[in-house]
């Protein structure tokens, strides 16, 4: 779909400095970019960040934007996907991080409103993860512990989505099973 007569102007205002044309364009894009980003698998926060950074170098390299080779939509897609992959990159290896140091932190006992009942509970969802194979148990420290979504957590591993969804299924069905192994669910 070419860029109409009136987002091209938008831009060449944009272009020029006109904060009223760039806001425009954030107000217009913005939803779109943050949704992509959360979708990626990033917490709110850094997907908050993300959409700050894509508009920031967006409109650093504004005048670069060529409506004739594609939409303004899909240039800015490449800017959000290559800021995406930077993160994503920049982020620490799997084996660098210590899932077990977070969950004793997220449960720590000096948290007063935790229960002794609770903390069992906790221990035996704890036990029944470290019982998963491997595979298995990365996919679901990807998901509980780092929060990702099936598409980043597809990234992680290097399978399909598909894949990664029959393995999570897998994964709380044997988490399930070993829970009310230990009583823990009816």
């Amino acid at each position: 779909m070419p860029v109409d007569d009136e987002q091209r102007q938008v831009i060449e205002r944009a272009v020029s400095g006109d904060e009223g044309a760039r806001k425009a364009l954030y107000d217009a894009h913005a939803r779109r970019v943050k949704a992509y980003f959360l979708r990626s698998g990033f917490a709110e926060a850094d997907a908050d960040d993300l959409v700050q950074e894509t508009f920031v170098r967006a409109f650093r390299s504004l005048a670069t934007y060529d409506a004739a080779r594609g939409e303004f939509r899909a240039w800015l897609a490449a800017i959000a996907r290559n800021a995406a992959r930077r993160r994503w990159s920049a982020r620490p290896a799997p084996e660098s991080f210590d899932p077990e140091l977070a969950e004793q932190t997220l449960t720590a006992p000096d948290n007063p409103g935790e229960s002794a009942e609770r903390l069992e509970e906790i221990d035996a969802v704890r036990g029944c993860i470290g019982e998963l194979p491997g595979e298995l148990k990365r996919v679901i420290r990807l998901r509980y512990v780092e929060g990702r979504t099936t598409r980043g957590i597809a990234a992680a591993v290097d399978r399909p989505e598909a894949t990664v969804r029959l393995r999570l299924e897998e994964a709380r069905r044997l988490i399930e099973r070993c829970l009310r192994g230990k009583g823990v669910t009816p």
